[in-house]
């Protein structure tokens, strides 16, 4: 449920929006102890207000959601593939052209740039998983598979789908002890040439820092439809049409003594993408929910003056003391 405060993107989006977008009623835990109820006939303001912005009034005890048929009969196809580094233009003009003019909304990608644990050679990870038919989810899969080193493919349950789509970058990432410290942000652009050098700059900081060779950079791109299909107003949520792809800068490592030097590589190329001209937007967009705390409040919850104005009253209103700042 806590995804769902910040929005709670994910692979079906593209067919029924957010996670927010199925909240129905939320009980919530005020600075004072009360407990009061939010819905669409009860607390209107806080119900948009915890549908997106939603760490700043309380806590959210509990919520109910309202929930649609399993897609396929909850049966997903899930491929992971592997790529050289040499690859990467291919890999990035495939997905390109999957975006123009908009991504099927069942269809969703992740990729990850990350490195070979034993030569700290970078190299690329796809997954694509299609909630339907395996033919047609490997018709999208063979599109990049043509040129790959590596490709695993499968059906499998939704239940189990976090556990085995890019398997190697979740687990990479988890062992027990490591630190991690990342940076986000959202493009309407998927820029081939930016990213070619944010794969090199990759190489020689994992080259130079070997134990942060756990550290990936992360792209999603799910569906839009779902979540374009309610209006802008609907929710707290401010980023219906600026959520194409969410690009992390994920550092992973043992060694506490790179934490410098991860967070300052992490952030400088956060920075690099969230210019108008690569990222495709006018602004700085953030998602909230994978935000760093260091970027302006109005990228992570919106530039609209009516947007300021509304949550200003309702942390006015639910927060007077500033308890619960998100």
């Amino acid at each position: 449920m806590g995804a769902m405060l910040g929005g709670g993107l994910g692979r079906l989006q593209g067919l029924h929006g957010l996670t927010s977008d199925a909240v129905r009623s939320a009980r919530v835990a005020l600075w004072n102890g009360t407990i009061v109820d939010a819905s669409a006939h009860t607390n209107q303001d806080l119900f948009w207000g915890i549908r997106g912005a939603g760490q700043n009034f309380g806590i959210v005890i509990d919520a109910v959601f309202e929930t649609y048929a399993a897609t396929n009969g909850g049966q997903q196809y899930s491929s992971d593939m592997t790529f050289s580094a040499d690859k990467l233009e291919a890999v990035f003009d495939v997905t390109n052209r999957l975006l123009t003019p908009e991504l099927d909304p069942t269809l969703s990608l992740a990729i990850a740039i990350g490195s070979n644990p034993a030569t700290l050679e970078p190299l690329i990870l796809v997954n694509v998983v299609y909630p339907g038919p395996k033919e047609k989810g490997q018709a999208y899969a063979h599109l990049y598979s043509n040129f790959s080193s590596s490709m695993t493919e499968q059906m499998t349950a939704w239940t189990n789908l976090a556990n085995v789509a890019l398997p190697s970058v979740v687990i990479g990432g988890c062992p027990t002890g490591n630190q991690h410290n990342q940076y986000s942000v959202l493009t309407k652009d998927l820029k081939t040439k930016d990213f070619r050098q944010a794969l090199q700059s990759y190489k020689s900081f994992v080259h130079k820092y070997p134990t942060a060779n756990n550290s990936v950079i992360f792209i999603e791109t799910f569906g839009q439809a779902g979540i374009a299909a309610y209006p802008d107003d609907f929710s707290a949520f401010p980023h219906r049409h600026q959520f194409n792809n969410a690009v992390v800068f994920s550092m992973t490592y043992a060694d506490t003594s790179v934490a410098g030097v991860a967070d300052a590589w992490a952030k400088q190329w956060r920075d690099h993408f969230a210019q108008p001209k690569v990222s495709g937007y006018d602004k700085m967009v953030i998602y909230q929910n994978y935000a760093h705390d260091d970027e302006p409040l109005s990228a992570l919850y919106g530039y609209e003056a009516w947007r300021h104005e509304r949550l200003s009253a309702l942390k006015r209103t639910y927060d007077p003391h500033g308890l619960f700042n998100g």
